[in-house]
């Protein structure tokens, strides 16, 4: 009976759970170096279908994105010993893995912001100070500015 149980248990924990994807955890990675210290350089490599995207669809994702990161500086974040009993248990009794590397996850949004507001520029259409936004402190939703006209 005992093997019974333990196997059913190993056999439970090895299959993958069926989780919803998470917009924060689930977009793809930037490539290397998507941070530089004290600077953003935005290395995440935009797929087929984001450089489709029009001007109101970048400008509505990256709202959103700012709106989920903004106060990341003030949150308080998860200690080492729960990261790494996370990152122990997750695979085990199964669950997500967000939360494990947040500073991590906060570089690749970052990345992802800029690259989007990149792209917002070379379709000549409004960009954001995405600094300025997720240093806000209110609760509004980030609007894009109208880009300067060289003359």
């Amino acid at each position: 009976m005992l093997v019974l149980a333990s196997a059913f248990v190993c056999g439970c924990a090895s299959t993958p759970p069926d989780t919803k994807p998470n917009l924060v955890s689930d977009m793809p990675a930037p490539s290397d170096n998507g941070m530089v210290t004290g600077a953003v350089t935005s290395n995440y490599q935009l797929s087929v279908d984001e450089l489709g995207y029009d001007c109101r669809k970048l400008t509505g994702l990256i709202q959103v994105r700012i709106l989920q990161m903004r106060g990341y500086e003030n949150r308080r974040h998860p200690t080492a010993a729960a990261r790494s009993l996370q990152s122990v248990a997750t695979p085990i009794f199964g669950g997500t893995k967000e939360g494990i590397d947040p500073d991590g996850q906060y570089q690749r949004d970052r990345a992802m912001l800029e690259a989007y507001n990149q792209r917002l520029a070379v379709k000549d259409c409004k960009t954001f100070d995405i600094a300025a936004e997720l240093a806000a402190t209110t609760d509004a939703t980030p609007m894009p500015r109208e880009r300067p006209r060289a003359n």
